[in-house]
């Protein structure tokens, strides 16, 4: 606990400003220290900024790191009767799409059973005990009315809870007698949802002798449509498994053309998408790396080497060259999209248009992965961050899958079971994944794994994002942290040694001011009583 200090009593010196001078000197290590901290923490800060960003041009560059989702497909269906305005089918497409020409007749629509009772007073017609069998397809439930439901709404909940495919409900018809029917209606279409309806010793109406009478309004049916001259039989009028990646709703009887082709606006919208990202990120990275001439002034990160590196490297993925493409482009600035001297990037629309109109799937490779194989009896599945591109050559050795790297001699077995195996860890192929049809020894062709640039940013940016990769921004960020944290510990030290430092200055200064008052009051003694003397000398004279 600090003395009390009692300034300049005794000594008439200004002890206080003394005392917060020289704890002003000695704070100058803490300031030192506060001021790196702060630095860091600045550095910190841009760090964990720049991840957020990094993380967001991820999300785009995803959006084209394969072919499945850089390629878009749509559709367009035209009536063979010029003058029938009637909508046949409509089309929605998926990646899988691939552009062609379809002819389609639709003869007639699925649909589902409907039957509808004779009219009836109320909804509150009271029911004579029996039993309805119901029956939708090859299932069926026998409902029950007695006094617990012994009304026709009592009858439509039972129907509606019988938890078959059906549903009951009213209509009201407007006839002056009798208007209210109920109607069964089956909830799928199709001639196998088929809905049927049997009576026994069931009477509506009290003292009534008439059956239960329903009338099928209408029948279940399948749809029934002709695709390229081959007959095609639905029970629903969504159909998504007769062309590849196009779901087709019929939607009426009629003929004509469907045409799916390359949606080559929302291509561009991707690609321009992914220029805008580009160029903000190159904008940002230009912005924490900058150094102004006219004042010295740094930025935060200027001179980071890990920060340089990213910058470099994602100029560079702009301007290489994308290997094992199967068309004539193999660089951006064919199609259009070019570097500009602060390495953003700038579109030539002409020059884009001009290039998906010519060659969509090579387009499509400069940007994405694709995998192939030279043999009907393999198939690509796919890869992982590790596989690296290139051809590799598949031979079955004692029933084993081998790989090698394409112009070499050298095969590892591939890992798996079954017809489902990966290139061996360790290795270029690691994690290329593949289905093979036979594992009779012999010969099996290549397998090709080609990077678009896309994907290529995707691995650097999953790298430097990735917390579990322990990539080279990972590693900025745990040193600030961790440098923060020390110097933290050094300035509460620091704090901490100020605070004894000043309480013994204070002590000594009090300690001070005491001895002096106890100086002065000798002093003052000793005064007296030479002035005492003095006096007695004096009066004797």
């Amino acid at each position: 606990m600090a003395t009390t200090a009692i300034f300049g009593i005794n000594s008439n010196l200004d002890t206080g400003g003394i005392i917060d001078n020289l704890v002003a000197l000695q704070r100058s290590p803490i300031d030192i220290v506060e001021a790196k901290r702060s630095l860091e923490d600045a550095k910190l800060l841009s760090f964990q900024d720049l991840k957020g960003r990094l993380q967001t041009f991820k999300s785009i560059v995803t959006t084209l790191n394969s072919e499945a989702k850089f390629l878009s497909t749509q559709g367009d269906f035209s009536n063979n009767n010029a003058l029938d305005t009637n909508s046949v089918v409509s089309l929605s497409t998926s990646s899988q799409a691939t552009s062609g020409t379809f002819s389609l007749t639709v003869n007639n629509l699925a649909r589902e059973t409907k039957l509808v009772s004779e009219g009836f007073a109320s909804t509150s017609t009271t029911i004579r005990s029996g039993d309805l069998n119901i029956g939708v397809g090859d299932a069926s439930v026998t409902i029950t009315i007695d006094s617990s439901n012994n009304s026709l709404d009592g009858l439509r909940l039972a129907i509606n809870n019988s938890g078959l495919d059906v549903k009951a409900s009213f209509i009201n018809d407007g006839s002056s007698s009798n208007p209210v029917r109920l109607v069964v209606s089956g909830t799928k279409s199709g001639v196998d949802n088929d809905v049927t309806i049997g009576v026994t010793g069931f009477l509506f109406g009290a003292g009534t002798t008439n059956l239960v009478n329903f009338t099928e309004t209408q029948s279940a049916q399948n749809a029934n449509s002709v695709l390229d001259g081959v007959a095609v039989t639905k029970a629903g009028n969504v159909v998504s498994d007769v062309i590849t990646g196009a779901i087709l709703t019929l939607e009426s009887a009629g003929s004509g053309t469907i045409t799916l082709s390359s949606d080559t606006d929302t291509i561009k919208e991707k690609i321009q998408a992914y220029v805008d990202g580009f160029n903000e990120l190159m904008l940002h990275l230009n912005d924490v790396l900058s150094l102004d001439a006219d004042t010295g002034e740094t930025s935060v990160l200027f001179a980071n080497f890990a920060i340089q590196y990213l910058q470099h490297t994602l100029r560079a993925t702009a301007s290489q060259e994308i290997l094992g493409v199967s068309g004539d482009f193999s660089y951006l600035s064919q199609i259009g999209i070019r570097t500009l001297s602060d390495g953003s990037l700038s579109i030539d629309d002409g020059d884009l248009s001009d290039a998906l109109a010519e060659d969509v799937g090579n387009v499509s490779e400069l940007f994405s992965s694709k995998g192939s194989t030279s043999s009907s009896a393999v198939t690509f599945v796919g890869f992982t961050n590790a596989t690296q591109p290139g051809g590799y050559t598949l031979q079955v050795s004692n029933g084993v899958p081998q790989l090698a790297t394409s112009g070499s001699s050298t095969f590892v077995d591939a890992t798996g079971t079954g017809n489902f195996f990966a290139g061996a860890d360790g290795t270029d192929s690691e994690g290329l994944n593949f289905r093979i049809a036979s594992l009779t020894d012999g010969s099996y062709g290549t397998i090709t794994l080609t990077l678009g640039v896309a994907e290529i940013i995707n691995r650097i940016l999953a790298n430097l994002t990735d917390a579990s990769l322990d990539g080279p921004l990972e590693a900025e960020i745990d040193t600030a942290t961790e440098t923060i944290k020390d110097y933290d510990e050094t300035i509460i030290d620091l704090e901490e040694r100020l605070v004894l430092f000043e309480e013994d200055l204070r002590e000594k200064f009090t300690n001070l001011e005491v001895l002096l008052g106890r100086l002065n009051s000798q002093r003052d003694a000793f005064e007296q009583s030479i002035d005492g003397i003095r006096a007695l000398f004096s009066g004797n004279n």
